[in-house]
């Protein structure tokens, strides 16, 4: 019954309901143990009726969540190539499976940006064996800034993207999406003081101006 359309279910009921009727009728009509026979399969049908009338409920009133509306923001970004952007900006890049990750460190802040070009691979990163020596200037920062940025993706990422949003005490994250030559935060989180400043670098870094769309839950 789990995998019954609720329409076939609430149709099965109105025919079981007929049947119930006609065997009640015709349990008057019977004795000895055609009397029986009709009162053993009138249950039966009562019971399916029964579990059938649930299943369709559950199937129909079932409880649709709406989803979720969050602050939007729309950025119009420069037709100049953005690797070569973040490369001109001094961000050093990492080539990944699922795209490249540019990393530039100034002062005590880090700015990171990730140009994902396959959202499968980065939803399923295989475990890689890390020969690259860690970044020692990395230590000294109190501020860290990061961008991830999809060029590819399908509505489960559209899904999840809004998670990836979040402000700390020392770390502002974002992520986004590119869409009709537009790059769209599905959550935008206003930056608080300590972040503004590295918001309008990192902006700056890539060259993005605002076009503001935002939704206000």
């Amino acid at each position: 019954m789990r995998n019954i359309k609720a329409r076939y279910l609430w149709i099965s009921v109105a025919i079981s309901f007929l049947i119930a009727v006609g065997l009640i009728i015709g349990v008057t009509f019977t004795s000895g143990v055609w009397t029986n026979v009709v009162i053993v399969l009138i249950a039966i049908v009562f019971i399916y009726m029964t579990l059938a009338i649930q299943f369709a409920s559950m199937k129909t009133f079932r409880y649709k969540p709406k989803p979720k509306k969050y602050p939007t923001i729309t950025y119009v970004y420069s037709t100049e190539d953005m690797d070569i952007l973040l490369k001109k900006n001094g961000y050093k890049p990492r080539v990944t499976p699922y795209g490249i990750s540019y990393l530039k460190v100034k002062d005590t802040n880090a700015y990171k940006v990730v140009l994902v070009r396959d959202f499968e691979k980065y939803f399923n990163q295989e475990e890689q064996e890390n020969s690259s020596s860690p970044n020692r200037s990395l230590e000294k920062c109190k501020k860290f800034m990061g961008i991830e940025i999809f060029y590819d993706f399908d509505e489960d990422t559209l899904r999840k993207l809004p998670d990836f949003n979040l402000q700390g005490t020392n770390v502002y994250y974002s992520g986004m999406y590119i869409e009709d030559g537009k790059l769209i935060c599905p959550n935008y989180i206003e930056p608080s003081e300590d972040f503004k400043d590295l918001y309008q670098q990192i902006k700056k870094d890539l060259n993005l101006e605002e076009d503001i769309q935002r939704e206000q839950e």
